[in-house]
């Protein structure tokens, strides 16, 4: 895992590049820039990088380029401007025959013969202006269209590929693959880049103090709003059921079926005059920038939330998937956090002329000139970084974390003698490991953090002090041990523990003696006990869950469902159990009634339950990449909103304190994403090298760890 700020490639260029653009792959990046001077014209460079090798793919001298873009699977580059370098017009002048002339007149032939005869530079031809596209596998032109009017001074590609969108004294709509004219409307003229839907089949322009949107299939306007000014920005919102437009002073919500403006937000204490804006993914958020300031405003209600102060005109960039601003100037690169105006890295030695976020925003490229006035490309890491990590010999399988000033990580190694290792979770430093005969299946720190319990597979429960490491006692359940957890303080911290023997157990934490043993028809699966320490419950491969007294273990209410139980959960105040299994069912259950008071339906197999710190929301995880939010203080408890994934969510887990939602998505690549369920934006994206087998908060939340396959035990800041 590489740390924030780190230089993940670097690049020598022979000129330092002015824009830099990624395609929606993350493996191609086109950059261009000013190169020199050919005869009276300023040429350009132009390029496209191999972000992972820092290869140079493709790379060519252009003139006037305004825009230029990567198509979607990095094998189509389309420019406009003119393709190729000046080229001079020569004459030749002949040469004189000295011995023919009169010997008064010799010196001045020999003069002429070396400074006015030969070939001659007259003039110059610029390549013509065109909208060209290069195929770059293999390498080739595919198209040109001429643009001698200087019409066009905007692209941006279709998602699918398939279509290019151009802006400036008009508006048209071509085929990206032969350059042929799939709709083009002359009276529609922008300085802004159009906006394609996520299905290609709809296209927005701005046009001074109007919007309109094309239908692309049809080839014709659907609709055009007019604003009240002149308009400075415009995004779909994420669900693209809206347009977000700005102007200097306000913000206008405009439905996306017919163009009427639903709601108008006036700007508090705009920036006004010569400025840049900025609109966020889904148009939530606007950056604005002149030469001394950039500023953000929330669009919800138009309030200024804060304000950077700037040495140096500069380059500002949303990261597409957090909630981070790039700024790039003479004086160097920041990076802030968008909901609070905080500095998450920052580079001041560099004089910075590019930059673009990745479109999974865990990388930012970087053009400049550095102090020795060499031209350069970088590609930084912006992966949040690990406090700490501690490398076990095999898969990671279970990591718990506790709260205290010098924290304490422990997590369980998948090696050929499977171990518990105990680390200071602030530096990484190992204290102690535990080696034991079996995988171990499940552990966890005391509520007060002085013991650690493991279950394993030999069927063992073993509780150790976490000062010394000594083991305090072991019990044997004659099956492999499925789960073992503590009762909060107020059950005397006892231990609970699940195994396919058949039965759950309560465990005394003095010295492990058994206080109640509850058998059951099947394999106990899961334990849980509720936060205010007045139930038990219980999840059996019978497909049962089962709501126990804790002092007893006796049985006092039980549910079924139809498929196997995943996942169970108390509220944090004991007042609801969810539980989750393999018919894509969630039971909200009240413990106090023992009745069904809501359930939650996936279209396939749920994978995890869980309630926030303050027990108002519940959320479920399902196999169909859907997350469903659910308000539980209500009766009935009523659905918020649904959270859709690329993958399917396997694991989640809220934060103890805040509305942040951590969950793990396994393919294609291990990731977890880190939400902020009230503003329904991405916090922060982890992305690990291996399958993520578990997650744990440390109960004060200022730490969160992660247990990966690829023998890693990870810890970060519990907030990004």
């Amino acid at each position: 895992m590489s740390e924030i700020g780190e230089v993940l490639a670097k690049v020598d260029l022979d000129f330092a590049p002015s824009a830099i653009f990624w395609g929606a792959d993350g493996l191609s990046l086109v950059g261009y820039g000013f190169f020199g001077t050919t005869g009276p014209f300023e040429t350009q460079a132009l390029f496209v990088l191999n972000t992972e090798s820092g290869e140079i793919r493709w790379r060519t001298e252009v003139m006037g380029t305004t825009s230029a873009v990567i198509s979607p699977v990095g094998q189509l580059v389309a420019g406009v401007g003119g393709f190729g370098r000046p080229h001079p017009i020569t004459e030749f002048v002949e040469f004189q025959d000295c011995s023919d002339v009169p010997p008064s007149k010799r010196e001045e032939c020999k003069r002429f013969n070396e400074e006015e005869a030969g070939l001659h530079t007259v003039g110059w031809t610029s390549p013509p202006r065109q909208i060209w596209v290069e195929a770059l596998d293999p390498l080739s032109e595919r198209w040109t269209r001429d643009d001698p009017a200087e019409d066009v001074q905007r692209l941006v590609h279709s998602p699918d590929g398939k279509l290019l969108a151009c802006t400036g004294q008009g508006l048209l709509v071509l085929d990206a693959l032969d350059g042929s004219l799939r709709t083009g409307f002359s009276t529609v003229v922008s300085r802004l880049p159009a906006a394609f839907t996520r299905d290609s089949q709809r296209v927005a322009a701005a046009d001074a103090a109007r919007m309109v949107l094309v239908d692309v299939a049809a080839g014709s306007m659907r609709w055009t709003t007019g604003l009240p000014a002149a308009v400075t920005g415009f995004a779909f919102t994420a669900d693209e059921t809206a347009l977000v437009v700005t102007t200097e002073r306000e913000a206008f919500t405009l439905r996306a079926e017919d163009g009427v403006i639903s709601n108008t937000v006036a700007l508090q204490d705009p920036l006004l005059g010569t400025v840049v804006t900025v609109l966020g993914k889904g148009g939530r958020r606007m950056l604005r920038v002149d030469p001394q300031t950039m500023a953000l405003w929330d669009l919800s209600d138009g309030g200024r939330r804060f304000s950077i102060p700037l040495s140096a005109s500069a380059q500002v960039r949303f990261n597409p998937v957090l909630p981070e601003i790039a700024i790039a100037s003479a004086d160097g690169v920041k990076v802030v956090n968008s909901l609070f105006g905080t500095t998450v890295w920052e580079k001041a030695t560099d004089r910075l002329t590019g930059l673009a976020f990745s479109p999974d925003g865990q990388r930012l490229a970087l053009g400049g000139i550095d102090p020795q006035s060499s031209r350069f490309l970088h590609i930084h890491s912006m992966a949040p970084t690990s406090v700490s990590s501690l490398a076990f010999d095999g898969s990671v399988n279970e990591i718990a974390l506790t709260s205290a000033s010098a924290p304490l990580a422990v997590a369980a190694g998948d090696d050929s003698d499977a171990k518990a290792s105990m680390f200071r979770a602030d530096t990484g430093e190992l204290l102690l490991e535990k080696r034991l005969p079996g995988q171990i299946s499940s552990l966890e720190f005391s509520p007060d953090g002085r013991h650690f319990v493991t279950g394993s597979a030999d069927g063992g429960v073993r509780l150790f002090r976490t000062d010394t490491g000594e083991r305090r006692w072991i019990i044997t359940h004659t099956g492999s041990v499925t789960a073992v957890t503590f009762l909060p303080s107020g059950g005397n911290g006892d231990v609970l523990s699940a195994s396919r023997d058949k039965t759950a157990r309560r465990l005394a934490l003095d010295d492990g003696a058994e206080v109640w043993r509850f058998p059951q028809l099947q394999s106990v699966t899961q334990v849980v006990a509720s936060a205010d320490g007045r139930f038990v419950a219980t999840a059996c491969s019978d497909r049962s869950t089962r709501i126990l007294a804790p002092d007893t273990g006796a049985e006092l209410a039980a549910f079924s469902h139809d498929g196997k139980v995943r996942a169970i959960a108390f509220n944090p105040q004991g007042s609801v159990l969810a539980t989750g299994g393999d018919d894509g069912v969630v039971l909200m259950i009240a413990t106090a009634t023992r009745t069904e008071i809501g359930h939650s339906q996936h279209a396939s197999d749920v994978t995890g339950v869980a309630f926030s710190g303050d027990g108002k929301l519940l959320a479920t995880a399902g196999k169909d990449k859907a997350v469903h939010l659910w308000n539980v203080a209500v009766d009935p408890p009523q659905k918020i909103r649904t959270l859709t994934f690329p993958q399917p969510v396997t694991r989640l887990l809220f934060h103890p304190t805040e509305t942040e939602l951590a969950l793990v998505n396994d393919e294609p690549k291990p990731t977890v994403v880190i939400v902020d369920t009230d503003a329904d934006t991405e916090l922060a994206r982890l992305v690990h090298p291996a399958v993520v087998n578990d997650l744990a908060f440390s109960p004060d939340g200022k730490l969160f760890a992660t247990a990966c396959a690829d023998g890693l035990a990870r810890v970060y800041p519990g907030r990004r």
